[in-house]
Formats: C-alpha cells, sequence, structure tokens
C-alpha cells in the first residue's frame, strides 16, 4: 500500500513538472484576422495594441495600433539662485528696568515686545 501512494505521489509531481512548461507557451498569439472570443478586448501583443471587432458573424482581431511611447521630457537645469541674506526684525534693545518695587514689576511686562 505504501508504495503504490508513493508510486502515485510520484507520478503527480512528475505530471505537473511536465505540465507547467506547457502552460508557459500556450499564451494566444494574436494576428489579424484570426478569431478571438471577446468582442472589444484590448490586448498588447510586441509594442501593438489589437481588439477584438466584429466582423460578419465572426470575432477577429483587428491590424492593430502601435504602441506610442512618450519621449522623455529633457529636464531643465536648475539656475543657481542667490541666498538672501538675513536681516533683523527687532528694532532697538533697550537695556531692563532695575525692579525696585511691587508697581515697577507689574509694570515691565508692558515694556516687552512680543
Amino acid at each position: 500500500m505504501r508504495i503504490r501512494g508513493s508510486l502515485t505521489k510520484g507520478l503527480l509531481i512528475a505530471l505537473a513538472i511536465a505540465l507547467i512548461p506547457v502552460t508557459a507557451f500556450s499564451a494566444q498569439r494574436i494576428t489579424p484576422g484570426s478569431a478571438c472570443k471577446v468582442l472589444n478586448q484590448k490586448v498588447v501583443y510586441q509594442n501593438k495594441i489589437y481588439t477584438c471587432t466584429k466582423s460578419g458573424k465572426k470575432l477577429v482581431w483587428n491590424k492593430g495600433l502601435k504602441v506610442l511611447t512618450p519621449a522623455p521630457a529633457p529636464t531643465p537645469t536648475p539656475t543657481p539662485t542667490p541666498t538672501p541674506t538675513p536681516t533683523s526684525t527687532l528694532s532697538t534693545i533697550t537695556e531692563p528696568k532695575e525692579i525696585k518695587s511691587f508697581q515697577d514689576a507689574v509694570a515691565g511686562p508692558k515694556d516687552v515686545s512680543y
């Protein structure tokens, strides 16, 4: 019983390995005028876009349109911009007043500019 199970598994694995390359090569090769299955289906094949059209009662591939690849736009070279010189936003700086009483401490924040 063990030999039969091993033989069956081996046969299935060998069959799967043998069929994998066949599915890779079985991709549809499109030629203008050959039969297709879905109306208005678009496929890109060898840098052409083929569309499935109806001709009489049959569905066939059209002649195909070339795929346009946009030319790369030249990148502009950046021109150096002058660096701005820092400007001072502070006006005159005054020395802090000496606080002698409570009224001077309360009046102090009014003199500070934000």
